[in-house]
């Protein structure tokens, strides 16, 4: 089977590749083989074959299980090009990498300055959650009345309002997940004015300093 991975074969043997499902792993014999990621080496000396598996590839069905969808889902967004996968015979087999990806997406540099000024909300959110709460439904109240009901902004403090009152369980998974979904909603937060002007500064600062220095090459 040709497939779109380079072979590191250490051995002056026969070399037959194929792409199997995870747990599909048997050995006979020893022949000393790196196994790139997904791909089964077979190869023949005079009397054996080995044969080994990478557990990196996933079915459609187990993706699904992982990112909380429907398998269908999966398939169709296979089909239109947003997950990597391979063809199995007929069976889609995906990349542990994919579901790794779409779980835990890369963030902008305004995104992740967000999410790093949120995360300094933790310790006023921990330290006096009623007041920092209730300093966030005070700024919803005040500026939904400043934009139009059916806008953007009104729909993204009425979804704030609703995590507010889930409580605070609710309220520190959003401000610090990096899911789409809590970009959003950080893009458009409600806890202005409960970080000082000190602290906001130092956090800032820190941000830039770490950007600079673990995305530099990006």
């Amino acid at each position: 089977m040709t497939h779109p991975f380079p072979l590191h074969v250490h051995l002056n043997v026969t070399v037959q590749c194929a792409i199997v499902g995870p747990g599909e792993r048997c050995r006979v014999g020893s022949v000393g083989l790196e196994d790139p990621p997904l791909v089964v080496f077979l190869a023949f000396t005079h009397q054996n074959w080995t044969m080994t598996t990478c557990p990196d590839l996933l079915s459609t069905g187990d993706v699904a299980s992982r990112l909380g969808v429907s398998r269908q889902q999966v398939v169709n967004m296979c089909g239109r090009g947003e997950i990597e996968h391979v063809m199995v015979g007929k069976h889609r087999r995906i990349p542990m990498r994919e579901v790794n990806r779409i779980l835990s997406p890369s963030l902008t540099r305004e995104q992740e300055k967000s999410l790093w000024l949120h995360r300094a909300l933790m310790a006023p959110l921990l330290v006096a959650p009623e007041e920092v709460i209730g300093r966030a439904f005070e700024n919803i109240v005040c500026w939904k009345r400043e934009h139009r009901s059916d806008g953007m902004t009104v729909r993204y403090l009425s979804d704030w309002e609703q995590i507010l009152n889930q409580g605070l369980d609710a309220v520190m998974e959003t401000i610090v997940s990096p899911s789409p979904e809590a970009c959003e909603l950080r893009q458009n937060t409600p806890f202005a004015g409960v970080l000082d002007d000190t602290t906001r500064v130092q956090v800032l600062r820190t941000f830039k300093e770490h950007w600079n220095r673990e995305h530099q090459f990006v």
